[in-house]
């Protein structure tokens, strides 16, 4: 058992492995919230996806798998200057204030097994040329 220091929460040790784990909590079983949300302009930019154009969807989903504008330009053949064009106005038809919340929507929205029903097509990138990944 670890040892345990004033102002820290008391452990214990996880009965599969040993390590030692946060004591559970009173009133609880398990001592970790396994519960999670999202952030919510991520979450209202979930709703508003589909407002987005085929080639906004391809930027974004690019931007879900950590494209920056070059690549993403070289990926769709267009300019590094439209690329720029395409997330502004993602960022303002989604209301969000960065890329990482645009990469964080996309990753969201492509992991989900009901990803199919926000994009019209049934596929985030088939507006997208094929073979460009």
């Amino acid at each position: 058992m670890a040892e345990i220091t004033a102002g820290q929460p008391p452990l214990a040790t996880c009965a599969e492995c040993g390590a030692p784990v946060p004591a559970p909590a009173a009133g609880t079983s398990t001592g970790i919230a396994l519960r999670a949300t999202l952030p919510q302009p991520v979450a209202a930019a979930l709703l508003r996806t589909g407002t987005l154009t085929a080639r906004e969807r391809a930027v974004f989903e690019l931007l879900g798998f950590g494209y920056d504008n070059r690549s993403i330009a070289r990926a769709l053949q267009i300019s590094e200057r439209t690329v720029k064009r395409y997330i502004t106005a993602i960022l303002g038809k989604l209301h969000l204030e960065s890329r990482l919340q645009i990469g964080l929507t996309a990753i969201i929205i492509s992991s989900s097994s009901a990803a199919a029903g926000y994009w019209p097509e049934g596929r985030m990138l088939r507006g997208a040329r094929r073979g460009a990944f």
